[in-house]
């Protein structure tokens, strides 16, 4: 998370370069990152050197030969011309006011970096850079000099206080989230953007272990790579370490629970792999892994469903059957050229028949495809999250429920979790849901359905009604609140576990963690130890050690007197500063008194004065004292936002206008006296200090808040279900029904009807032989609506359910005998 002042210098940042021109924001996020990458450059090159890599900066073999080839008058200035030492971010921050320094020397340089890399370098940071850089161009308007100095100026204060170490990597990655974020806000018209919240508890769901294999065919920015990455740091990491968010963003995630190997896969790039269509978008999702610290990440430029011939890495990454898991949000209801779709009729169904058209795609809805792609992914025991248009659920065309039809019966549909209208505000209003399934049936399996039993049993349905966001536009964060994703993590953990029984059991509780706000704060023992370190013995001190430095600590750590709950250590400083205060304030104005009586004494004549001269040596010592009190404010992280400074800034102010009254009173007297000497106030000031920072609502680690609801919010729904046949016989007469005495189905039963066909010649489902509400019979409808049960205690009535369910009859007999006197009046025989 950023601190409030980090993320306003990211803000003037991004309005920078708006205001330059730059007002596309997906190239103004492009351009700035690029000046982030150009900055992480030079720490990679630290790494590569290390590792007894070639510095990225020096000259290339190749380079050296054509400098010795050179006449050796030339040699000099061809060497200035290829050095390369100029285009580290150390020399780009002197040239900050040069735009021509970066357009004319660093980016052709960065366009041919891949150059200067070795086979050494497949696995390290830079070993995925595929030739992306190639058209790396920076797009500033070279007489904007200035812009480019504020925009290098910002950059360097968003990391002064981390350093170089991990700090300043949680930074970068932040920001750049940040900027991301920021695309979706009014007037900046920002690409699809799958919330971060929406992505961690898909994530969550699916449970992935290190090592294993994650790919988004549709990774825009990388949103799903990054957050499944961050997941597994987060399961390995010391759990007396770790915090939450309220959303669910994890902080403090160390992998010290993960082995040698299990931390190297975590951060293993070919484990995450992602293709986009677009080549910017996929540009600066690879640099997004980058810097989320994700090495050799696989995120390529790529047309998922289109043809592979000719495009070896993309048929590579799209290899079937070689993922452990797929998440993904796909684009929403478009069309694809069915012309430059993949010609593989098991990875994409054809209409089929004996028609001209055969041979074509049975669809060419890009929701649909991409579902199909995510099977073939798949590994047999692979598992997908998917967000998909809720169309997908109940569309009835024959690619709709084709589709439908194999996930349930070749596959294994886990769960279906409806999602509110508004999480995807303000791109789409679209209504949206989670599909949940797992791969069951190899692709060379699959068969034609003929009516065999189907591999899903059941399907879990959930319904979320908050997420904790506003459903409106502006989408704003409701930490605390209810958030219904907590509940169906938990409950659908319970339906993998336990199957139907399990899942019903907390049918009409909501689960949620508990909340607790802290204040937080960056260390800068670094630089400004004496401000931190609270001088006097009244006042504990922290170690100058650099382990804090540049991380978020909570200002109860920083300093262990303080209380957790930000309001706590509020009124606790304000307290204990309250009497320091005045103590300080009356030894100021007193000795101001002293001065005034010390000037008449032995003077009889200007002892009727005596008030008046000692309140001008008040009101003048009242001055100097607001002066020092604003002189004070150097001591405070950030005065304008700052919690601390203003409750500072009033104590003392109160503290001031105290002392004066009661100096003013005390003048009555023949003398006054200073009496011993209080706290200076700028050690007072530190102490105050100890405040500043920025909220954040904490979730506690396990979800076990438990409170009753009125109405279910999920339900199980039988994918085939018999109708009760009492008259039902086999051949040999031995049996007689459908169900035996307990009420079970009876395989024999089920064998009978499947030999005489569930569906016709047509492939139309008979009648009578499902229960029409099961979801075969319901043409494999996934939508959760469908399915929702009715509660009857919902109703207001003092009269019985049987009672109610008389009377809703003979309302429909009502309305049956009133339709055929309509249609009797129609036909003229009325």
């Amino acid at each position: 998370m950023l601190a409030p002042h980090i993320k306003k210098k990211v803000d003037k940042l991004w309005d920078r370069f708006w205001s330059a021109g730059l007002t596309n924001p997906l190239v103004a996020v492009e351009q700035i990152t690029y000046l982030l990458f150009l900055k992480r450059l030079e720490d990679i090159d630290k790494k590569r050197i290390e590792r007894k890599l070639p510095s990225i900066y020096a000259l290339t073999a190749t380079e050296q030969a054509q400098i010795q080839a050179a006449q050796p008058e030339e040699r000099e200035a061809l060497r200035k011309q290829l050095d390369a030492e100029t285009c580290r971010w150390s020399y780009i921050r002197q040239e900050k006011t040069n735009p021509a320094h970066l357009i004319d020397k660093v980016f052709p340089w960065l366009r041919g970096i891949e150059a200067r890399l070795t086979n050494e370098d497949n696995n390290t940071e830079l070993g995925s850079l595929n030739n992306r850089m190639a058209d790396a161009y920076f797009q500033l308007d070279p007489n904007k000099g200035q812009v480019l100095a504020d925009a290098i100026d910002l950059i360097e204060q968003l990391f002064a206080r981390a350093g170089d170490g991990s700090a300043a990597q949680d930074i970068m990655g932040d920001t750049f989230e940040y900027l991301l974020s920021e695309m979706s806000t009014a007037g900046k018209n920002g690409q699809f953007r799958t919330p971060r919240h929406l992505i961690r508890f898909m994530v969550e769901l699916l449970d992935p272990e290190p090592g294993q294999r994650i790919i988004d065919p549709a990774a825009g920015t990388g949103g799903f790579l990054f957050s499944a990455q961050q997941y597994l740091m987060r399961k390995y990491s010391a759990q007396d370490n770790l915090v939450l968010e309220w959303d669910g963003t994890p902080h403090r995630t160390d992998g010290a629970g993960a082995t040698v190997e299990q931390y190297a896969a975590i951060h293993h790039g070919a484990n995450f792999v992602g293709l986009d269509n677009d080549r910017t978008m996929a540009r600066i999702g690879w640099m997004n892994l980058v810097l989320h610290d994700v090495t050799d990440p696989h995120l390529l430029q790529g047309d998922s469903l289109s043809k592979r011939d000719g495009k070896p890495k993309l048929a590579e990454l799209l290899k079937s059957e070689s993922y452990d898991f797929v998440l993904a949000n796909p684009p929403f209801t478009g069309t694809v050229d069915t012309n430059d779709l993949e010609k593989d009729s098991i990875l994409f169904p054809r209409v089929g028949g004996g028609g001209k058209k055969k041979d074509d795609a049975l669809t060419n809805k890009s929701e649909l495809l991409f579902l199909w792609l995510m099977l073939d992914l798949l590994d047999v025991g692979g598992s997908c999250a998917v967000i998909i248009p809720e169309g997908v659920l109940f569309g009835n065309t024959d690619a709709h429920k084709s589709l439908r039809r194999e996930l349930l019966t070749e596959h294994v549909v886990e769960g279906v979790i409806s999602l509110p209208v508004g999480v995807f505000q303000p791109y789409t209003g679209v209504k949206t849901s989670i599909l949940l399934f797992r791969k069951e049936t190899r692709r060379e399996e699959k068969q034609s359905f003929t009516g065999q039993n189907p591999r899903t049993d059941y399907v879990w349905f959930y319904e979320v009604e908050e997420d904790g966001f506003s459903l409106d536009a502006k989408r704003n964060g409701r930490p605390g609140q209810r958030n219904d994703l907590w509940d169906a993590l938990v409950k659908f953990k319970i339906w993998q576990a336990e199957g139907r029984t399990g899942a019903q059991r907390f049918e009409k509780t909501l689960l949620q963690p508990s909340f607790h706000p802290e204040r937080w704060r960056q260390a800068l023992l670094r630089d400004t130890a004496d401000q931190l370190t609270p001088a006097g013995e009244a006042f504990s001190s922290l170690p100058n050690t650099g382990m804090w430095d540049g991380h978020v600590w909570g200002n109860h750590e920083l300093f262990p007197e303080l209380p957790a709950d930000p309001k706590q250590a509020e009124q606790q400083v304000l307290e204990r500063g309250k009497a320091m205060l005045h103590n300080a304030m009356l030894t100021l104005y007193t000795q101001a008194a002293t001065n005034a009586l010390l000037e008449i004494a032995g003077k009889p004549s200007m002892q009727q004065d005596r008030v008046a001269i000692a309140r001008k040596h008040l009101d003048k010592a009242g001055i100097d004292i607001r002066r020092a009190i604003n002189a004070c404010k150097k001591f405070f992280e950030d005065p304008d936002e700052a919690s601390g400074w203003r409750l500072f800034q009033t104590a003392a102010e109160d503290a001031r206008r105290w002392a004066y009254d009661f100096s003013v009173d005390k003048l009555d007297h023949e003398k006054a006296s200073p009496g011993g000497p209080g706290p200076e106030l700028h050690e007072l000031a530190r102490e105050f200090a100890k405040l500043d920072g920025f909220d954040v609502t904490l979730r506690s680690l396990i979800i076990d808040q438990e409170t009753e609801l009125t109405a279910a919010k999920h339900w199980v729904v039988p994918v085939r279900e018999w109708l009760l046949n009492d008259e039902w016989q086999p051949d040999d007469g031995n049996l007689k029904g459908s169900h035996d005495a307990n009420g079970l189905m009876r395989p024999q039963y089920v064998e009978a009807m499947l030999a005489e066909r569930l569906y016709d010649e047509r492939g139309q489902l008979k009648d009578g032989l499902l229960d029409p509400d099961c979801i075969e019979a319901r043409d494999w409808n996934l939508s959760s609506g469908q399915y929702k049960p009715f509660d009857f205690t919902q109703l207001k009535s003092d009269k019985s359910v049987a009672e109610l369910i008389g009377e809703l009859r003979q309302a429909e007999q009502q309305i049956i005998m009133g339709l055929d006197k309509l249609l009797a009046m129609v036909e003229g025989r009325e």
